[in-house]
């Protein structure tokens, strides 16, 4: 098992696209970035707050992510996740998509990729933009605190670097909060057959098994372009309904994280 990981995740199956960076080579990217730009701990003045997180707005088109926004900047969560395929790769899209961005001291964004936004050499324009695919950081309460954790899993894998690196996080920074929430785009749990970008089955036991082992609470993702939810162990799995123009019954997800529970809804636009 640990010869696969280390050796077989670096090829990531994308589809019908050619694979221009490995995973790992986005990792360490990442982890400069990260030395240089630590993410800072978001505090919230309530023992209760909110965050939202869309998935697959799939710019160029930002009609859906323009109205979406509005009603985040009009009703200020802690915090919003895009789980990725935030564009379809191309520079293009990359302007048209950051052009329509609140700034960061408005609207904390927390955006990872997906596998449309490696397409056509979109991790350059990417890490441009967004500077690391792969963080994490706490949001704090005057009783507590709680982690986030953004991971990359656009190719279908997280990679051997990435893999151990989340093992660490979970073993020694886990314990430190109350709740634990990871954000990726490729969804874990599959309530139907998808032919693009599926994970390694090796790699989810072993995800799953951190799951179990230290207590995650939540993992959003998105990618399916339909929203569910599963419970597996005590791990609650959302998956999110497409942002993108071209999608009928576009929603975002509200998460409620509060003293006793992490509660959550969808809002249509």
């Amino acid at each position: 098992m640990g010869l696969c990981l280390s050796a077989c995740l670096q090829i990531e199956p994308r589809g019908f696209f050619v694979s221009y960076e490995s995973v790992d080579q986005r990792f360490e990217q990442s982890m400069t970035w990260n030395d240089q730009h630590p993410f800072p701990t978001l505090v919230s003045s309530e023992e209760e707050y909110e965050f939202y997180a869309v998935s697959d707005i799939h710019a160029g088109k930002t009609n859906n992510l323009g109205l979406f926004l509005e009603q985040a900047l009009l009703q200020q969560p802690i915090a919003v996740f895009m789980a990725g395929d935030l564009t379809t790769g191309n520079a293009n899209d990359y302007h048209e998509l950051y052009a329509v961005l609140p700034p960061q001291d408005s609207l904390p964004l927390f955006p990872i990729p997906g596998n449309h936004d490696l397409y056509f050499g979109g991790w350059k324009q990417y890490r441009l933009l967004f500077g690391s695919s792969v963080y994490s950081f706490s949001i704090k309460t005057s009783q507590t605190s709680d982690l986030y954790i953004c991971l990359d899993n656009a190719g279908g894998t997280l990679g051997a670097l990435q893999l151990e690196w989340l093992k660490e996080l979970l073993l020694y920074e886990r314990p430190q909060h109350r709740y634990c929430v990871l954000v990726n785009h490729n969804n874990w749990v599959r309530l139907r057959r998808m032919l693009a970008t599926n994970p390694y089955v090796e790699e989810l036991e072993v995800l799953l098994e951190l799951c179990l082992k230290h207590r995650v609470d939540l993992v959003i993702s998105g990618h399916d372009h339909k929203s569910h939810a599963a419970v597996f162990g005590k791990t609650l799995f959302i998956t999110l309904d497409a942002l993108r123009d071209s999608y009928p019954t576009p929603s975002y997800l509200i998460v409620s994280v509060g003293p006793d529970a992490i509660n959550y809804s969808y809002r249509n636009l």
